[in-house]
Parts: structure tokens; sequence; C-alpha cells
């Protein structure tokens, strides 16, 4: 397959904590009309480049990517050695996808994003809970002790939580909060502590976001004994190709490898859907993102039932193509 024609389109969605979030829609077309779509989308204090340099990026090397010949089976090797930055690999990765091996309409699990405020993590779990939902992840960072506390005895008897500190308390305040709590009482605890290389010592189920990579090799890792999740984030480190060797080596050590959103649009939010079913990962995806979103860029939107979200076997958005 030769790619005809690459397309960009800029997009703003305003979120309801009332920040903007931006990105492009790429837009790929091959010789016999077939078209696939994906998304550009750095996050801004957490992706490594700017929107402004992933799209340097693809102009500098559009011409080779619309040169190449793509074939199904070797697509990410050949894909490796243009050595694109992480969000431009998975938008372009994505629409190449959409093509090469295209999905059917599939049901994936998702988890429920509680944050904000008591009141707001309240009003988020009711709404959540009525839609089905069982997997929740509870973001403390923001919260004192006793709220956090307060709020788990709220939430845990109607969701599978998974407590997110961010890194927000150092490693004493984080041991003796979860001192009260059995080893079964979560679904894992998410970066609990501020010094990363103080893992060791937590002993509750633990998954690791942001300490991996930048701070704890693989090597490391495996040193952590409570260990039981990985979160991988495409937009941020790289789409299917970036976790190839991560997925391998969580699936050797008998570790969860959970995909997780980037505040993308609901496309975005699609293809990382779409990722879970390729590499045949069963913990729920955490999506929760999608109902911070004020607009929507598919023309089918997302749909959520029983813990599970539906995905369009086409994504077709709400835009009109480059004249």
């Amino acid at each position: 397959m030769r790619i005809q024609t690459l397309s960009l389109f800029p997009y703003q969605i305003p979120l309801k904590n009332h920040q903007m979030r931006e990105g492009v829609l790429l837009h790929v077309v091959d010789q016999l009309g077939n078209s696939g779509w994906g998304e550009i989308a750095p996050l801004p204090k957490w992706s490594r480049e700017t929107l402004k340099e992933a799209l340097a990026e693809l102009i500098q090397k559009k011409q080779d990517l619309l040169n190449h010949i793509w074939e199904k089976s070797t697509c990410l090797k050949e894909l490796a050695k243009f050595d694109l930055c992480p969000s431009l690999t998975f938008g372009f990765e994505s629409a190449l996808f959409s093509i090469l091996n295209p999905l059917p309409s599939t049901f994936i699990p998702v988890s429920a994003l509680f944050m904000g405020s008591v009141e707001e993590i309240m009003q988020q779990a009711t709404l959540r809970y009525a839609e089905g939902f069982t997997s929740a992840k509870l973001k403390v960072s923001n919260l004192t002790f006793k709220e956090a506390e307060s709020i788990i005895a709220l939430l845990k008897n109607r969701f599978r939580l998974r407590i997110d500190v961010n890194r927000a308390w150092n490693t004493k305040e984080s041991l003796d909060f979860f001192s009260q709590y059995s080893f079964d009482a979560f679904d894992y605890v998410e970066e609990p502590f501020q010094n990363p290389q103080d893992l060791t010592l937590f002993q509750l189920p633990l998954a690791v976001d942001e300490s991996f990579p930048h701070d704890l090799s693989l090597e490391d890792l495996e040193k952590i004994p409570a260990l039981k999740a990985v979160i991988y984030k495409p937009t941020i480190q790289g789409g299917l190709l970036g976790c190839l060797d991560l997925h391998e080596w969580t699936l050797k050590k008998g570790i969860s490898l959970v995909l997780s959103s980037s505040f993308e649009s609901d496309i975005g939010l699609a293809h990382v859907a779409s990722l879970a079913k390729r590499l045949s990962l069963t913990a729920s995806v955490g999506l929760g993102t999608y109902h911070y979103l004020s607009q929507y860029l598919n023309t089918y939107p997302l749909q959520f039932s029983n813990a599970h979200i539906h995905i369009p076997e086409r994504i077709i958005p709400k835009l009109e193509d480059d004249p």
C-alpha cells in the first residue's frame, strides 16, 4: 500500500475543567481510495515533544512516508526506521492500521475516572455507577488524607478502585495511609511515592505510570515485589510500536499492561481502545477522560454500556476534507 494523500486537520476541544485541549487529526488515503484517521495530540507537561515539534517532524518526513510502500506484516518494523516522536508514531500508525488491518466493531472493557473535589468526585461516581461502570481510577492527589479516606469508604463497595496518588505523597505519608487497608482492598495503587526508588517498600498491589521509563528501567521494575500493573499511554510513549518490548516483558512476568488515555479527542480514545484489542489485553482500559470532553469529533459517538466501550468499525470525523 502506498499513501496517495496525507492531510491534517487542527482541532481545539474545551474540557469540562475549563482547560483547552488541542491536537491535529491526520487523514491518509491510499492509491485505491481507502482512508484512515489518526490523532497527533502531545499532552502538555507530560509529552517530551510539543504539538509544534511533532508537526514540524511530520512535514520534514512527509515525502518519505508518502514514498514508502507499507505492508500489513512489516508496517511496524518499517515505521520504526522513521524514528518518529511518540505522538506522531501513535497518530500515523493509527491511520495505517485503519487501512492495512482494520478491526471489526468491538467492545472493550473500560475503567472510569474520578478526580477533582469531593463533591465533583461523588457527582462523577453517581453518573458512572448508573451507566454500569464497575472499575474506576480515583485520583487522590488533590484531596486531604481525611477526604481520601472518606471517599474510598463511600466508593469501594460500588467500584473496584484504582487509587492514583500521582506521586503527591512522600513515602512515610503513603505507607501510613495505606496501612489501614487489606491487600485486596484495591485493584492497585498507582505511583504512591514521590520517590520511585522507594517503591520496593510498598506492600499493596502496585502500578507504575510516570516512573517508567523515565526513572525506572525494566530491570528496576523486576525488583518491586508488589508490582501488579504497568500503565502505558500510547500518545506519550509511542503507540503500539512503543510498547512491543514492554508488552512482551509483562507477558513473561505475569504483570498487567493497562492502556490509558491522555485527554485525546474521542477519535484518539477509540484508537487507544483498539490497541487493547490488537494486543489481546484483558485489563480495563483507562478511557475515563472521555467524560471530561465538552465536544466530540467523530460522527458516531463512543457508546458505553455495562463497563464496556463500543468501538465503531469506521471513524468518520465531522470535518470536511482539504480542498
